[in-house]
């Protein structure tokens, strides 16, 4: 072979591998592509909008229902969320605000409802719920001071002075 035969073979040679090259580039590239552009589950805006809806005309609307749906008034509901978000026990993420987290908990305690219904009734799913359950929960715990007072051990005057129940109280 003499050397023009040479170079051009060499020359073909490369251009072969770099052609591969570029092949597996383009397709690395369009594999990385399709991975970032994930899974649609369509407008995530619309449902947000449709659960704070639900929110502000299902149980904000007048204190009849919110005392029907939470076991509490709108005053002492907003001021109960406020504190936790003040004392920094619950936080406002992504798409649950400190409302929804409280909401679903006094819910659930409140009607000794199972996840699923609440999850059903706030538009979430059970392990949604179960997340911010928790998490309510635990921001309660925090507060136990200052919200859940232990029982008196002294006899009410009312009930000192009855004959019908002051024989249970004598100690």
């Amino acid at each position: 072979m003499d050397k023009k035969t040479k170079a051009v073979i060499c020359a073909a040679a490369a251009h072969m591998l770099l052609s591969m090259v570029a092949v597996i580039i383009q397709s690395r590239k369009r594999k990385r592509g399709e991975r970032t552009a994930g899974i649609t589950y369509g407008p995530m805006e619309e449902r947000d909008r449709m659960r704070i809806e639900y929110l502000n005309n299902k149980i904000w609307s007048d204190d009849t229902v919110c005392v029907n749906m939470l076991r509490l008034n709108r005053d002492k509901f907003f001021r109960l969320c406020s504190l936790f978000r003040d004392r920094g026990l619950l936080k406002d993420t992504i798409r649950v605000c400190v409302e929804q987290q409280v909401g679903m908990f006094l819910n659930t305690v409140g009607y000794n409802l199972r996840n699923r219904l609440v999850g059903t009734n706030f538009d979430r799913s059970g392990e949604t719920v179960s997340r911010y359950f928790n998490k309510a929960l635990h921001a309660i715990g925090q507060l136990r001071g200052e919200l859940i007072k232990p029982p008196s051990l002294d006899t009410p005057s009312k009930i000192a002075g009855n004959y019908r129940w002051d024989p249970y109280f004598k100690v």
